[in-house]
């Protein structure tokens, strides 16, 4: 077995076919066919069975593929360690950020490891929890920060941070309401929200069952920067972690919310996955800035 054989059978998984694992390794299909008929062969069992419209991994290839990619992981993350030896000249790094805290977080991770690591390159993924943590766990990402409760059994789950769930209203309501709000006046204005099975929605409809409050949402928006300037714009209110939206953002207040529990903030990685050190500056850095630092609250303060 050698690592060309493997490659040629995460190329076949991923693009669904010979053909395009071919042009994704840059040779020619006989190649692609050798590599896996060998891998088949030595192994004993099919790992692919081709249907008229794609090819698809069998069971046998089902866990042969998951090892492969972890056998692929390994090996990126030897180079990065390397090249973060020969220093940080081109070491690579991933994170996954959940939307809601990206706009703070991610700058702050980027100056850090500007100032740390200059030569070290990162790319970074905003996404809902539930795929930044499947990314980890399909080791797609190295580490990614989202909301808890995190179920996947291939992940470790450090928890980093509590924050404030608020209602954000328009500048001229403001006046009109009291604080804190009882989730119940805020369930009498109208309500923008993200859609039926966004994490922050299930956590805000969970909150009003235990206050015995009827949540009647009329607008469903999966962008939180559109919420904000629908809120500002007078449409309605809505309810979001404190850190979504910049505490100057014109035309809209944030006001905190009667027995409203806060969100909790983790921390995400593969289990018996030995991060690479470029993957490991990046995991220090975010846990020492939500963690330890603490993210600064909306009106600024720490």
């Amino acid at each position: 077995m050698d690592l060309r054989q493997l490659e040629a059978l995460l190329a076949v998984a991923e693009t669904g076919s010979f053909t395009a694992a071919a042009d994704q390794l840059h040779t020619v299909q006989s190649n692609v066919s050798e590599h896996v008929r060998q891998l088949e062969s030595e192994l004993g069992v099919q790992l692919l069975a081709r249907g008229r419209r794609a090819t698809v991994p069998t069971e046998f290839g089902v866990r042969v593929i998951e090892r492969a990619r972890a056998i692929r992981s390994e090996i990126e993350a030897l180079h990065k360690d390397l090249s973060m030896l020969q220093g940080l000249e081109t070491g690579h790094a991933t994170l996954g950020v959940v939307g809601t805290v990206s706009r703070l977080l991610v700058p702050m991770v980027v100056a850090e490891m500007r100032k740390q690591a200059p030569g070290l390159s990162l790319r970074l993924t905003e996404g809902a929890s539930e795929r930044l943590a499947a990314e980890v766990a399909e080791r797609q990402l190295a580490s990614a920060v989202v909301t808890e409760p995190v179920s996947n059994p291939r992940l470790h789950v450090e928890h980093l941070h509590d924050e404030d769930l608020v209602a954000l209203v328009p500048s001229q309501l403001h006046g009109g309401l009291t604080e804190p709000i009882p989730l119940a006046d805020l369930a009498r204005e109208t309500l923008i929200l993200p859609p039926d099975g966004n994490p922050l929605r299930d956590e805000v409809e969970a909150a009003a069952r235990a206050e015995r409050v009827e949540l009647r949402v009329r607008i469903e928006v999966e962008g939180i920067r559109l919420i904000a300037d629908l809120v500002a714009s007078g449409v309605g209110v809505s309810i979001l972690p404190e850190t979504a939206v910049a505490h100057d953002h014109v035309g809209v207040r944030q006001m905190h919310i009667a027995r409203m529990p806060p969100r909790r903030l983790a921390l995400v990685t593969a289990r018996g996955v030995q991060l690479s050190l470029a993957d490991q500056a990046v995991h220090e850095a975010v846990r020492r800035i939500v963690r330890d630092e603490g993210l600064p609250r909306a009106n600024g303060a720490s």
